[in-house]
């Protein structure tokens, strides 16, 4: 069943159709050649008038011209077909990633709240409960932001209220935020900025960018590894690497994880949370504050940078 499954696979059909048409392509031009010598030396015999040399080449020449289309035409079937497979593929992983992601922090919520209603809980477990609840809200409002980011990103709808922001300043906030994560993954991190740079910058959009980076280092990266931000300067511009110690890219992936619900399919990363949204809107977000993001990896094992492009002192708030 498998096998019969198999020889109906989309490429194989493509296949098959372009050979079934090459093949009934010479057979007609085989038989039109051989007919027609056939036909010239029978009218010869009787009116030799009626034969037209050119005539011959013309209905040739139309035959394989109409034929040409039909292959082209096949062919831009097949694109959008696969096109549409892919994205069909991806929207059924994103579902199944979005589910697991919401259900999995609505699991721990109830099971903390039960413990708390039916047990006697003291004063240090509840306090640790509520932490753990407020964790989990946490990441169930960055899903739910980015998935209503995402949305904006398509329709062009993205609303920047951009101001004067003081980027050391900024990322030291948001690196605090993220202090009990660090700890729990006993992270070794550092944080260097050459200058004190002042982006024009939506503080709220930035963040989730900055958020997305400093969650796929933690995610992608084992306990107790090395995390790395970095700010400086070249020219006008201001450069932002995020570098981890986490489980890399190769060269394929690199040029992919920034579409729209890609996410790396690898055994070590079947079990990581997240929906393949995070990076999409980064890149969208930063290429709206006339900036680029890029990434580099020296391979699967060997981490990643991730490097946001900004303008200094650039006022964005006509954009």
């Amino acid at each position: 069943m498998n096998r019969l499954r198999a020889l109906f696979h989309p490429i194989f059909v493509f296949v098959g159709i372009q050979v079934a048409w090459i093949i009934l392509m010479g057979i007609w031009i085989y038989w039109y050649v051989k007919n027609n010598e056939n036909f010239k030396e029978f009218a010869q015999k009787l009116r030799p008038e009626l034969l037209d040399r050119d005539f011959d080449w013309v209905i040739l020449a139309e035959g394989c011209f109409l034929m040409l289309i039909i292959l082209a035409g096949v062919y831009v079937i097949f694109v959008y077909w696969t096109k549409q497979t892919r994205l069909n593929r991806l929207h059924s992983n994103f579902v199944s990633s979005v589910s697991h992601e919401l259900k999995s922090p609505l699991a721990s919520l109830q099971l903390y709240l039960e413990t708390m209603k039916y047990r006697e809980v003291s004063p240090e477990d509840r306090k640790e409960f509520i932490e753990m609840m407020l964790a989990d809200t946490k990441r169930l409002s960055g899903l739910i932001d980015n998935i209503l980011q995402s949305s904006k990103s398509d329709s062009k709808s993205m609303q920047l209220q951009f101001e004067p922001v003081p980027i050391r300043e900024f990322l030291n906030d948001i690196l605090g935020n993220f202090k009990r994560q660090f700890e729990d993954r006993r992270f070794e991190v550092s944080f260097n900025a050459d200058n004190d740079f002042t982006l024009s910058l939506d503080k709220r959009a930035m963040r989730m960018v900055f958020n997305n980076l400093i969650g796929n280092a933690l995610r992608y990266s084992n306990p107790g590894s090395a995390f790395n931000v970095r700010v400086y300067q070249k020219g006008k511009v201001c450069y932002i690497d995020f570098k981890d110690q986490g489980l890399g890219l190769d060269k394929k992936e690199a040029k992919k994880v920034f579409k729209k619900f890609y996410r790396v399919q690898k055994k070590d990363t079947h079990n990581i949370e997240g929906a393949g949204l995070g990076l999409f809107i980064s890149k969208e977000i930063v290429r709206r504050h006339s900036g680029e993001i890029e990434v580099s990896s020296e391979g699967r094992g060997k981490g990643s940078t991730f490097t946001v492009i900004l303008p200094i002192a650039v006022d964005l708030s006509s954009s």
